[in-house]
């Protein structure tokens, strides 16, 4: 037996195999279109990743994931048919979906939906998820709220009792009155300003430190040179100055202090935790837009598992921010003076708190998951590809033992397809349509060994007169090779209809030579 004649027989099995191969992927594309495995098998994929393969969450993470599923940047990436005839074939997926729901009794994983996008970006998802627990509003309305009761408590509250001391020692009562409202007047600005987004928190505290030395400056003025009162209030107004924020170390504590950490802004979701007691009590106070965030947050169940997970995150974002603070500061510390090193402390603790960085980390933690379900989902395929190849093969009689048979005895049939492979086998791979239709008009001409007509049936019988396995006919066992063939895609077949045309084509080369 020689070379070439092994190589036509096997370049001829393969043809068969890739022509077989490309049937079993339409076959597939279709069912998977109209049965939406890829859109549902994301969803599914999001509710384990939220639930964290945890029995007792998987509730609360397909009630939180249909949350998700209806916000406006996952329901932007549905896109609906526009035309009749697209509308059309629409109505047809959906009758598909539900009658192959009704025939396994699985559930709706859209909801009250009809479809689902089947491929969402890290981006959006991390976006979605944060806007669904409010992190951003949430983080604006705690900064806000502690910002304004820093300026009332720690510096409006004791420099009126301040003043009021010394109106009482001095017996006038309208001493400072005027340089008081003008400083009252001004940190309100500054407070207002905030809240408007004019100004950061780094800024604001620095005016009001400002705003505070004026003041000073003014009292010293207003106030008798020389008098024991005068300079009694001087000092403590000093103290109170040096407790706010007397050094860029102050200053940053201070920042730490009002702004809300990520895991404060996570814990949120934990009704005993002191953040979501302080956003209850801020709800009960000023109402508004407070209390639609805390009756969002209050309404909606978050899973337990994704607690814990968004905390886990919250932290990773934290140590990641201040080793990367680390960093930045010991590169350019030597070569930056006293104030800018100053300023570049204060910014980088403002980063550590910086929502965007949490973001990050739930991008990474999406894509990972992805990354696992994108296994899954090929391994399902595949399993449902050795269903569908062994399908074909049964409904064609496609044997491959009775077709390796046919193609060694007659050389006809094997010249007949081994012209066709060579052609399909030096085309451009890229032009895989193509390729398809080559294929095509292939199978309607080539006398290729498949079918239920009485030439192959008949030659069937007569092997299996000889066949030596019991029990177990021959074509049976044809087709679940063939069925196995098939599954390993038309991809894997291509490429190896390549090679052996490459090998085939360097021996007659050499041949001739």
């Amino acid at each position: 037996m020689s070379i070439p004649f092994i190589l036509e027989v096997v370049l001829g099995l393969v043809f068969i195999y890739f022509a077989l191969s490309l049937l079993a992927s339409e076959i597939q594309e279709i069912i998977g279109t109209l049965l939406q495995w890829r859109a549902e098998h994301l969803k599914r994929s999001i509710e384990v990743l939220i639930a964290g393969n945890d029995p007792t969450s998987k509730a609360a993470a397909e009630a939180f994931a249909d949350r998700l599923y209806d916000t406006p940047l996952v329901r932007s990436l549905n896109q609906e048919a526009t035309g009749p005839i697209a509308h059309f074939f629409r109505l047809i997926n959906q009758a598909a979906g539900r009658l192959y729901r009704l025939v396994t009794r699985t559930r709706n994983v859209f909801g009250n939906k009809t479809s689902g996008p089947s491929y969402i970006p890290a981006k959006t998802f991390s976006q979605a998820l944060l806007d669904n627990l409010q992190i951003e509003d949430l983080r604006t309305v705690l900064l806000e709220s502690r910002l304004g009761r820093f300026t009332e408590e720690q510096l409006m509250l004791p420099l009126n009792r301040m003043v009021n001391d010394l109106r009482a020692s001095t017996a006038n009562e309208f001493l400072l009155n005027a340089e008081f409202r003008t400083l009252e007047a001004s940190v309100s600005q500054l407070v207002h300003d905030f809240r408007e987004k004019r100004t950061t928190l780094s800024e604001t505290i620095d005016r009001l430190i400002l705003r505070l030395d004026e003041f000073t400056v003014a009292a010293q003025v207003a106030l008798p040179d020389n008098h024991h009162l005068t300079e009694t209030f001087m000092r403590r107004l000093e103290f109170l100055k040096q407790a706010l924020a007397s050094t860029t170390l102050d200053k940053a504590a201070l920042l730490k202090r009002i702004q809300p950490s990520l895991a404060e802004l996570v814990s949120v979701v934990d009704r005993q935790s002191p953040v979501y007691q302080e956003l209850k009590s801020l709800a009960g106070k000023d109402g508004g837009r407070v209390r639609a965030i805390f009756e969002r947050i209050d309404n909606h169940g978050i899973p337990q598992s994704l607690q814990s997970t968004l905390l886990s995150l919250a932290d990773k974002a934290g140590s990641s921010l201040a080793a990367k603070a680390s960093d930045t500061v010991l590169n350019t510390m030597q070569n930056l003076a006293d104030d800018s090193v100053s300023n570049l402390k204060i910014y980088l603790s403002d980063l550590e708190t910086d929502v965007k960085s949490l973001g990050q980390e739930v991008e990474s933690w999406f894509n990972r998951g992805m990354d696992r379900s994108q296994g899954v989902y090929k391994r399902n395929a595949k399993a449902v590809a050795l269903l569908i190849g062994i399908a074909i093969a049964i409904s064609l009689n496609a044997d491959s033992l009775h077709i390796l048979d046919r193609l060694s005895r007659d050389p006809a049939i094997r010249s007949a397809i081994n012209q066709a492979a060579e052609e399909i086998g030096s085309a451009n791979p890229a032009a895989m349509a193509e390729i398809e239709a080559q294929v095509d008009d292939a199978l309607n001409q080539l006398p290729i060994p498949i079918g239920y007509g009485e030439a192959v049936t008949s030659k069937q019988q007569a092997a299996q007169a000889n066949w030596f396995i019991p029990l177990v006919p021959r074509r049976v066992v044809g087709w679940f090779i063939t069925g196995f063939a098939i599954s390993m895609g038309s991809s894997f077949w291509f490429n190896l209809l390549k090679r052996i045309v490459d090998v085939k084509n360097s021996g007659k080369l050499d041949d001739s030579e």
